[in-house]
């Protein structure tokens, strides 16, 4: 199978806040395997990140509603014909089980993160620019000179009580993406456009190119009607134009 460039967009707020969560956490899980200071100081700057926006949104209730929707899917999927039942099945033991941890969670989700010491003076200098250099934060400087074992230990063992929140974000997104309706479009002359069955609850509009192709989409979607509309960039410099060419595209709607 050919590799393709997968562009995302998500038709309501509560997906957007998972989806800028899953790249933050995908940004800390890289970052976190460095044993640099430069990329546990990136690190700390993304948990950052990652804990402010989990504190703006009520995010296990949401997770758990929208698991226990998966549940009676993966049920649905368990007694369909030359579907993998033990993958399903693992699936569905799964996302019983991180329904039961979320429940068990403390509210707020990041618990006693907000109040940690050094997460606190770091957070409060990132609004400074350079402000959590040496000079300012001599306390912080002197814990990045650790062993970088220890230090990526330590992040670790901080993540641990919000392991299930993360979880449960991957598994999520996971099914929304996998369960899906694909159909191979035509953008004449660069713009597409399609209405949306009233019915159907989908989460993620996905276009998909092969790494080749010369545009590029910017995806506008709401609960009636997406559009798409592909633009052509020939230097990063130069500002980009709507394509004049028809677009062959892959276009996945992908549902709860």
């Amino acid at each position: 199978m050919k590799k393709k460039i997968i562009y995302e967009q998500p038709l309501n707020e509560r997906i957007r806040n998972l989806l800028r969560i899953e790249y933050l956490l995908m940004s800390l899980q890289y970052q976190l395997k460095s044993p640099s200071e430069w990329d546990t100081r990136g690190a700390i700057e993304t948990l950052i990140n990652v804990l402010g926006l989990i504190n703006k949104v009520d995010i296990i209730d949401d997770l758990s509603k929208d698991l226990q929707r998966h549940t009676q899917t993966l049920e649905r999927w368990q007694r369909t014909p030359q579907v993998d039942t033990d993958r399903v099945s693992k699936m569905l033991k799964q996302a019983t089980d991180l329904i039961e941890r979320l429940n068990t969670m403390k509210v707020p989700a990041t618990g006693n993160l907000t109040e940690h010491h050094l997460l606190t003076q770091v957070r409060q200098r990132l609004t400074i620019t350079g402000g959590t250099c040496r000079c300012d934060l001599p306390g912080y400087y002197h814990w990045l000179q650790r062993n970088p074992k220890i230090r990526q230990t330590e992040v670790t063992e901080w993540l641990t009580p919000i392991e299930p929140l993360f979880e449960a974000i991957e598994l999520n997104l996971y099914l929304i993406r996998n369960n899906a309706i694909s159909a191979q479009e035509i953008a004449v002359t660069g713009v597409y456009q399609s209405k949306l069955e009233v019915n159907a609850n989908y989460q993620i509009i996905q276009v998909a190119l092969p790494p080749e192709h010369n545009s590029y989409p910017e995806i506008n979607g709401g609960k009636q009607r997406i559009i798409i509309r592909f633009l052509e960039q020939s230097s990063i410099e130069q500002r980009p134009t709507p394509t004049s060419q028809d677009v062959k595209f892959e276009l996945n709607y992908c549902m709860l």
